[in-house]
């Protein structure tokens, strides 16, 4: 190769990792949030049960 091929490489190259890296970077950032919204719902319902279960262990005993 000579010395433009080599150049030209490299700024296609350089160009798709900027392409690229952008879009990965937002799917990973999508799927993070996503994550978090549902790590959150679980954290509710494990509460809500938490307290249900101790509530009726309440009603139990008396």
């Amino acid at each position: 190769m000579n010395k433009y091929q080599k150049i030209a490489l490299l700024v296609g190259a350089i160009v798709l990792i900027l392409i690229f890296g952008k879009t990965v970077t937002q799917i990973g950032l999508r799927t993070m949030g996503a994550l978090g919204a549902l790590l959150w719902k679980i954290i509710v319902i494990i509460v809500a049960v938490a307290l249900v279960v101790s509530f009726l262990k309440k009603k139990m005993r008396q």
